[in-house]
């Protein structure tokens, strides 16, 4: 069984790395080799692996044939739809899951945005909605979250919004029993019960699943204390309900005097619980993976059969994948089925030792309960910093004292509290709040844990030698007690974490022009320095680029700093992440084309002549002159940067009359690269100015079907008539480019074609 597992899973992963899109005739190769794997015995584990590839491979053509007709992008749909899921409000923007109620020109599931809703949608609501519709897909930036994947696991054919209007209205309110309405029910009684929305929020998620009103800051305290864990209903939570249900089986039979089997009657009786419990929450990952190892060791009891715990942990694994191969691309499937794994192995290697006073034994149990927390940061270190890209030093300690809490307290009266309902609502309503005191506590426990200087760090992408590192360093939980090299772990984990991205060397540049959407953000990075010119744009709901993209992708590079934030003007798409990076990292210097609208932070004006020198790179403003009263597009901020002879001009969005004052000035020399301004708008790209240039790389920062079509078609070729190779951001993802003195344009990458899997959208327009 254990086999098997481990092949079906190798076929599925090796998909998880490929690049093409037709598969139908490697299915079907695919399919007969299996058929004579089986057939010719002795090589089930062939069989397996090509089953994981073929069930992935389905999968994947399912999900990625279901998604949006390409004619309906952009197109206003009126139509009937249903909210699939709980409703998450941002601001004044409500995100929301929902199906077709008969429309097959809707997908199965769509994800939609409602900015300023007149009425707040509820799960199982019936709407008719006027939306708009564009297929998955996402920005594509090294070391930042993969938005399109995510899409895809979720199985979700198309995002868009809702256009406001007389035509949006409720159909149907949600009403009857489901499932979904007595979700609804236990979180609004939650709401009511407890006033604090924070702990109103964790007790709906580890009660009924429903985490839609954790916030992003709570998230974030949660992952950097390594307990998010206990946000998402798991092994923990599934075996407290058994436990429960075991336990008031037992207990009433022996009350009352039953005579039978109790035993079984309690097993059955918990995996019915377990179960149920498990439906209520969602039904996600980690709880179907517990109760499909409940379901497998009650049966093994029932059949009077000692279970073998690694062969029930590999069944459930088995049974996962062939349901829903695709939960294989989620943290949450990767680090549940570990933690199990890594449990199951630390309680194989330390067996209590019987003889003990109930002290000596209390002692021991409080001992086993720290080693275990520190077995478990190490070996679930590298899928921790490969999916999350950060390392909680103080998760063992937080965990020490969070996981009995939540056993014992938060999550025992959570449960308590949502089954006392109707005549026995005032007991359940104490039940509730004092899970929601425990849960204050908890926050107090990780507020004094984040205060300890590196308790948790960020770790940059990981490459190269790095990815040795990361074997290693879960070597100290994988190999046995005693084994040469186990205690190489410890020097793994410190290289991991004091590792950095190799800078430019000396007089040369590295480029990152991010895929930030429709608006502008590039990290211009020399041996020492660092700088940021604009910060992307910001939405209504009060999201922003520099939270989604920028940040995170500073981090991943090992940046800690930006030694020079230049804000070229005020548009919201350039400059709307501004208070996001402040607030974000360290800047101790701010240029802006317009200073004056700047309210974050005071900023100096870029004027003309204004120049500095980076390890052997220089940066020269050309725009705006001193005595400019330009305001918008034409004030932004011109900087020409030279490593040695090799040159970028930044030109935010300048329009023809600016680049015409360049060009008299003799700023507009040859250039080997150039950020084409305005987005590539007909406004600006003028034919003096691109002749003038004769640039060897023209980049555009736009984002995929923006409502204005930039680029223009007619000014990407006025760039390649001129000898530019043209690369868009919203066609390949982030653009990665290094000059160097004497050699020019040294190394060029584009995101989306080094990303590219099978269920990502194509790089053409």
């Amino acid at each position: 069984m254990i086999r098997s597992c481990l092949s079906l899973l190798a076929g599925a992963y090796a998909l998880h790395f490929t690049s093409f899109v037709s598969v139908y005739g490697l299915l079907l190769a695919a399919v007969f080799g299996a058929a004579v794997a089986f057939v010719a015995g002795g090589r089930r584990a062939a069989a397996w692996f090509v089953a994981g590839f073929v069930l992935f491979a389905l999968h994947t053509v399912q999900v990625v044939g279901s998604r949006l007709p390409a004619r309906f992008e952009g197109d206003s749909i009126l139509t009937v739809l249903q909210v699939a899921d709980f409703p998450r409000e941002r601001g004044e923007t409500t995100s929301f899951l929902a199906r077709p109620v008969d429309d097959p020109r809707i997908p199965p599931t769509v994800r939609l945005s409602w900015y300023d809703a007149a009425e707040r949608p509820e799960i199982g609501d019936v709407w008719q909605l006027e939306v708009r519709l564009r297929r998955p897909r996402g920005t594509s930036n090294p070391g930042v979250f993969d938005y399109e994947t995510w899409l895809f696991r979720e199985r979700l054919g198309a995002t868009g919004y809702v256009v406001n209007g007389h035509r949006n209205r409720r159909l149907q309110q949600a009403t009857g029993h489901s499932v979904d309405q007595l979700r609804q029910r236990i979180v609004r009684r939650l709401e009511s019960i407890l006033g604090d929305a924070d702990t109103a929020a964790v007790v709906a998620a580890i009660s009924v699943g429903a985490r839609h009103g954790i916030t992003a800051e709570q998230w974030q305290r949660y992952a950097q204390s390594g307990t998010s864990h206990l946000m998402a209903i798991s092994g923990l939570h599934v075996g407290l309900a058994a436990t429960a249900g075991w336990f008031l089986v037992v207990v009433g039979c022996g009350a009352l005097r039953l005579g039978g089997n109790h035993l079984k009657i309690a097993w059955l009786a918990s995996l019915v619980l377990a179960g149920g419990y498990a439906c209520l929450s969602g039904y996600a990952v980690p709880a179907r993976r517990a109760t499909l190892m409940l379901l497998l060791l009650v049966l093994a009891l029932l059949s009077s059969r000692e279970p073998r715990p690694f062969a029930v942990l590999a069944a459930a694994c088995i049974a996962v994948v062939a349901q829903d191969p695709l939960a294989t691309l989620a943290p949450g499937f990767q680090l549940s089925f570990t933690a199990v794994l890594l449990l199951l192995w630390f309680a194989q290697r330390r067996a209590v030792v019987p003889g003990y006073s109930r002290t000596a034994r209390f002692a021991r149990g409080v001992i086993q309960l720290a080693a275990v927390q520190v077995f478990l940061l190490f070996g679930l270190l590298p899928l921790t910093i490969t999916n999350f890209g950060r390392l909680s030093f103080v998760a063992p300690l937080v965990n020490f004292a969070a996981v009995p809490l939540f056993s014992v307290v938060t999550v025992p009266l959570a449960l308590a509290g949502v089954l006392l309902d109707g005549p026995l609502a005032v007991v359940g309503d104490m039940a509730l709040r004092a899970s929601g005191a425990s849960i204050s506590m908890l926050r107090w426990i990780i507020e004094r844990a984040l205060s300890i200087p590196y308790g948790a760090v960020s770790t940059p992408l990981i490459d190269g030698t790095g990815s040795l590192c990361l074997a290693l360093a879960g070597a100290w939980a994988a190999l046995p007690r005693g084994w040469p090299g186990r205690r190489v772990a410890w020097l793994a984990t410190v290289v991991l974490v004091t590792n950095r991205v190799d800078p430019p060397p000396d007089n040369c540049l590295d480029v990152r022009v991010l895929d930030v959407g429709q608006g502008l953000a590039v990290v211009l990075r020399t041996r020492q320095r660092t700088m940021l010119y604009d910060t992307g744009a910001s939405y209504p709901g009060g999201s922003d680029m520099a939270t989604r993209v920028v940040l995170p992708y500073l981090s991943a590079q090992g940046i800690q700093e930006i030694d020079r934030l230049v804000v070229s003007h005020s548009d919201i798409d350039h400059s709307g992440g501004t208070a996001a990076v402040l607030a974000g990292i360290g800047v101790p210097r701010v240029l802006a084309g317009e200073p004056h609208m700047l309210s974050h932070r005071t900023a100096l004006a870029c004027r003309r002549g204004q120049a500095w020198r980076w390890d052997g790179v220089v940066f020269r403003v050309l725009h705006p002159p001193a005595n400019a009263k330009r305001a918008g597009n034409d004030a932004s901020c011109v900087i020409l940067v030279e490593a040695g002879d090799a040159r970028l001009l930044l030109t935010g969005d300048i329009e023809a009359g600016v680049e015409q004052a360049i060009v008299g000035i003799g700023g507009s020399r040859r250039v080997d690269a150039v950020l084409v301004p305005h987005h590539g708008s007909t406004t600006s790209s003028s034919i003096a100015f691109v002749t003038a240039l004769s640039a060897d790389l023209a980049l555009v920062s736009a984002g995929h079907r923006n409502r204005w079509g930039l680029p223009r078609p007619e000014v990407v070729r006025r760039w390649q008539d001129a000898g530019a190779t043209v690369l868009v951001t919203a066609h390949d993802g982030a653009i990665g480019v290094r000059l160097c003195d004497g050699a020019g344009i040294v190394r060029l990458s584009t995101e989306r074609q080094q990303r590219r899997r099978m269920w990502h959208e194509p790089e053409v327009p």
